[in-house]
Parts: C-alpha cells; sequence; structure tokens
C-alpha cells in the first residue's frame, strides 16, 4: 500500500459475502488492487517461476520508456538482422519478420503486444539496448528499481532460458508501474487481432471477447511455465461511485482454458468481494484506499 494511505479495514454483512475462488488450476496467482496496492488473495505468490511471454510485459516497458524519453520513435523503421530472427524457432509466436526488412516501431510494439511475437521482442532489444546483453541489464535494473525481489531477466522474448523467472508478486507490481506509467499499453493489449502482411493472429487472451470490462495485459506459454496470463479489468463501483482496476495474474495453469477461467473467477471475486473508499491521509490529501471486505473473507490468503 502506498505510503501515507490511511487503512481501515471495516467488514459487510457476512450473509452476502463472496467466497474465495476454490477452484482456480495454477501453480501460484494473486489479485491486487489497481489503486491501493493491496494484494486481496494470493497463492504461492513468491514461487520463483519461468514466466514465459509475460516476460515481454518488461520489454514493453522499456520500448515505451525509450519511446517517451525520445531515444526511438513511433515511425522510425527498424532493420532487421539476421542475428534478430535466427535464434526465434519455428514454433514460437512470431510475425514472420525477414532479415533485410525494414519495419515501423509502432507495428513492431503491436507484434509485441497483441500477437506475443518472439522476432518483435528480438528486433526492438536491440534497437533500444544496444545488444541483447545490454537491454537484459536494462531489464534486470529496471526490475530492481521497481521493487521486483525475485526477478531475473535472462531474454527479453520469454522463451524458455536459464535464469529466466519471476513470480506472481513481482509481475502484478510490473502491471501496476505499467499501468502507471504508461497507460498508452491499454491501446494494443485491448486489441483482439493482429495482422502484418499475411499473417493474421488472435489475442490469446480470450477475456477481451468474453468481458468488456477486460482490457489487457498478457498471456504466455512455454511447457516449462505452463500457461501464464497478466489479467487486468476496470468496473464502475457503485457505491461509493468510483472506477476500480484489478490486476489477477495467474502462473503455471495446465491449460490455456484454465489460465482464463482461473483470471476470470478471481476477477470477478475481486470486484464482488471487496470494495474502494476514498479517505484523507494525514495531510487531509484525498486517496484511495482497500477500506470493505466480506466479513467471512477478512484475513483470508490461500
Amino acid at each position: 500500500m502506498t505510503a501515507g494511505i490511511a487503512s481501515c479495514l471495516s467488514g459487510m454483512a457476512g450473509s452476502a459475502a463472496a467466497q474465495p475462488p476454490s477452484n482456480i488450476h495454477a501453480d501460484s496467482w494473486i489479485v491486487v488492487d489497481g489503486d491501493s496496492g493491496q494484494t486481496l488473495v494470493e497463492h504461492d505468490a513468491d514461487a520463483e517461476r519461468q514466466p514465459a511471454s509475460l516476460t515481454k510485459l518488461m520489454t514493453a516497458y522499456l520500448v515505451l520508456d525509450a519511446l517517451k524519453r525520445g531515444t526511438i520513435r513511433w515511425d522510425e523503421k527498424v532493420p532487421v538482422e539476421a542475428t534478430d530472427v535466427g535464434e526465434v524457432g519455428s514454433d514460437e509466436a512470431r510475425m514472420y519478420l525477414a532479415p533485410g526488412q525494414t519495419v515501423p516501431v509502432k507495428e513492431l510494439v503491436q507484434g509485441l503486444i497483441v500477437a506475443s511475437a518472439n522476432d518483435a521482442a528480438m528486433v526492438l532489444a536491440e534497437r533500444v539496448g544496444g545488444s541483447r546483453g545490454g537491454f537484459e541489464q536494462m531489464m534486470n535494473e529496471k526490475a530492481k528499481q521497481l521493487g521486483m525481489t525475485h526477478t531475473h531477466f535472462s531474454t527479453p522474448s520469454g522463451i524458455t532460458t536459464p535464469g529466466n523467472h519471476s513470480t506472481a508478486r513481482d509481475l502484478s507490481t510490473l502491471a501496476s508501474r505499467l499501468t502507471r506509467d504508461f497507460p498508452e499499453y491499454y491501446t494494443y493489449s485491448s486489441e483482439q487481432h493482429f495482422a502484418y502482411g499475411k499473417f493474421q493472429k488472435r489475442n490469446k487472451n480470450w477475456l477481451l471477447g468474453k468481458d468488456p470490462s477486460v482490457d489487457g495485459l498478457k498471456t504466455g506459454h512455454t511447457d516449462a511455465a505452463g500457461y501464464c496470463i497478466v489479467a487486468t479489468a476496470k468496473r464502475q463501483q457503485a457505491n461509493p461511485p468510483m472506477t476500480r482496476r484489478v490486476f489477477a495474474v495467474v502462473m503455471g495453469a495446465p491449460t490455456a482454458n484454465d489460465r482464463i477461467s482461473g483470471a476470470g473467477n478471481l476477477l470477478n471475486y475481486a470486484f464482488s468481494a471487496y470494495k474502494d473508499y476514498p479517505v484523507a491521509d494525514s495531510s487531509g490529501r484525498r486517496v484511495i484506499t482497500r477500506t470493505s471486505e466480506p466479513q467471512s473473507t477478512q484475513g483470508h490468503r490461500s
């Protein structure tokens, strides 16, 4: 929770209490309130695991930061080198970039986020970091700055690589900062379809088509990581009236359907079982904090 925020937990009627989800089929997961930063429920949230393409959340963060600082431009055309795409396997997600092409940064960012293209990740990493090694150093420096204490990156794409690991809690931290620092990310993560040349792909965050309040963030899958997702939704709260955002991270689900249903159930639980209230800190400034949850679930941690 943000320093200086007053916290005042109070129970809602126990008879109306929503029960925490018991059917989340995954190795680790966490649900975090977007405004207060408070963890609502969690399970093995600090277990270090391969994050698969959830790694690209950090790749996107650094690319958007470079765009904000002006070191690259949205309309800049980046050359594709053989070394950029040579390590991308035929079974990996990609947008089928070829050596010798020049591709606008905007299309690479779209491919990175919507299609989870590993070749786009490699090209952007080389451009922003000067080299793959330089970009990975930037990734780890930024992870440290953000307080991701159980995370280490050794690839910009998330392909199974020794030393590439994170946790559900750390990824919720990254998702929150990405949302706060670069809200333009949602312009791309909310898109359901991606096309580049003859290549077309549907966004694998199927919640986008099922729940209109969901607008991101990222899915991932490798044999080592299982099926993973960082999902977020923004909904109106009736009483007191305000807009809320919630993040759900699911790692190590056995199937794609399990990650989608798990994330959806966690988001629905967070919105139904908890409320946000505006309260004042010691200086009298108005802030948002988590202040109420059903009595039957107070203090629950799975």
